[in-house]
């Protein structure tokens, strides 16, 4: 792993729910209002107005979403960069979830350390 990897990283979980905001907005454009509900569901924690407010100027303002009108209300988009992003945020979910399975196979072997051949009673 090179230095700039743990940056990046760093930089993608500095801020949880801006992790929850590019996620929900994968699913499709969303309000504001709806983009709160769904990141509350997505944490199971309920993210407040202002939070909400924060992250979308978090979104915007690192170029990872831009906001558009369609039908007399303000929508949230995934820019290109945000959909990097989001590949992003899956690919380290799809490499967590192989370490973990990796970790919980190798536990539940048997501990062979010590040399017991099994004949002891």
């Amino acid at each position: 792993m090179e230095f700039g990897d743990l940056l990046e990283i760093r930089e993608l979980l500095q801020y949880q729910h801006v992790i929850g905001a590019v996620v929900c907005l994968g699913e499709r454009p969303m309000r504001y209002g709806e983009l709160g509900s769904a990141i509350t569901e997505w944490t199971g924690s309920r993210i407040g107005d202002g939070e909400v407010t924060r992250t979308v100027h978090r979104l915007v303002g690192s170029g990872l979403a831009d906001e558009t009108y369609a039908q007399g209300h303000r929508l949230l988009v995934l820019t290109a960069a945000g959909m990097q992003r989001l590949d992003t945020i899956r690919a380290l979910g799809r490499a967590l979830r192989r370490g973990n399975s990796r970790i919980a196979a190798h536990s539940a072997e048997p501990d062979h350390i010590g040399g017991s051949s099994g004949d002891e009673p």
